[in-house]
């Protein structure tokens, strides 16, 4: 590696710690000036309220397990309210016009309100592709069909956690440094 690289690896380095980078999941420090908020202290205030139908339930479960590992401590002060909607798309179509391949789309629409203030914080839409194969068989089908769901769901829940945790550590941030 050239010492070109190095210094330019060692000044990004630097110039990232100076301007107040700090990993999203990060613990905060204890030396620093302003004391930073833990994500997860945060995530674990957030109730998640029950969402229809059995893919509504599979998000849910999902979140849970992202939002609160360890359970969920302490009074809510957050609800996050989630609706779904999911939709097909044939991709690869033969000559028979018979497609055998095709792409799930589910798109969640997410608002989380304060239970202590009142009042909607913020909201957001994620959305999620996953693709899968058209058998002949129609179990199979089924089948990846339910596989492409819960990977779409799973993506879903991931993109939701990050978003919320980013919102609800930056909104604290500013009420500490207040």
């Amino acid at each position: 590696m050239s010492s070109f690289k190095i210094t330019f690896l060692i000044a990004l380095t630097l110039s990232m710690t100076a301007c107040g980078f700090r990993p999203l999941y990060a613990p905060p420090s204890e030396n620093a000036a302003i004391q930073g908020v833990y994500a997860f202290d945060v995530l674990k205030r957030v109730a998640i309220s029950n969402i229809p139908d059995r893919k509504g339930q599979y998000l849910r479960n999902a979140l849970v397990r992202l939002l609160h590992p360890n359970g969920r401590r302490g009074e809510a002060l957050y609800i996050l309210n989630i609706s779904l909607t999911e939709g097909t798309s044939s991709l690869a179509v033969q000559r028979s016009a018979e497609a055998t391949r095709a792409n799930l789309k589910v798109t969640g629409s997410f608002s989380l309100e304060s239970l202590v203030a009142g009042g909607q914080l913020h909201s957001d839409v994620v959305t999620s592709t996953s693709g899968y194969n058209i058998f002949q068989s129609e179990f199979q089908t089924l089948m990846a069909v339910k596989g492409a769901r819960e990977r779409a769901l799973d993506d879903l829940a991931q993109q939701i956690r990050i978003r919320l945790a980013s919102h609800l550590t930056n909104s604290h941030s500013k009420v500490l440094r207040q």
